[in-house]
């Protein structure tokens, strides 16, 4: 790849709206500029990505052919998204100091994809030409729901054992009420 053509793909894609998008995200917490949503719009739009990524993810299946090749990446994919978030709740209370709710929270992060990653990695290979596996969208869509409740679950045990007993040490937040 010569100069000039990754001069052209780095202007292409600081170009892109995700990018100016990120950018005037970061502009705004410098500033100290609040760009919050009103709730029900933030819902909606949450709602809009999950079905759009859904509705994507099963047409790249159907299209690469739903049949027993694309049976392994996607179990391959759960497992891998399911396994993560506990290494990293584990690493997390070991290797730092936060809570378990905290570390709960970071580790579903790990394990969550990035979609607007994907989208973007996905957008490159199609301006240059090449293309992805249609199964890789929906491997993507399957991956994002076991991440973020293998993530919560290790919190989520913890208080429902401590609602079991009354004499439990209660939560920070539950003491400073």
């Amino acid at each position: 790849m010569d100069f000039n053509s990754i001069v052209t793909l780095a202007a292409s894609t600081l170009g892109s709206p995700v990018v100016l998008f990120f950018i005037l995200g970061f502009l705004a917490a410098l500033a100290r500029v609040d760009l919050s949503l009103p709730q029900p719009v933030a819902k909606t739009i949450a709602l809009y990505l999950m079905l759009a990524i859904g509705f994507k993810g099963g047409a790249g299946l159907a299209e690469s052919g739903a049949g027993a090749a694309s049976v392994m990446p996607l179990l391959v994919g759960i497992v891998f998204s399911g396994l993560f978030p506990l290494l990293a709740f584990g690493a997390l209370r070991v290797a730092s100091g936060l809570g378990r709710t905290d570390a709960a929270a970071v580790a579903a992060h790990y394990g969550s994809i990035s979609i607007v990653t994907f989208l973007t990695a996905t957008q490159v290979l199609a301006d240059r030409g090449d293309s992805a596996e249609g199964i890789l969208v929906a491997v993507a869509a399957a991956m994002e729901a076991p991440a973020i409740v293998a993530g919560l679950w290790p919190d989520g045990r913890r208080r429902r054992q401590a609602r079991r007993r009354p004499d439990a040490p209660r939560s920070r937040r539950a003491r400073r009420c």
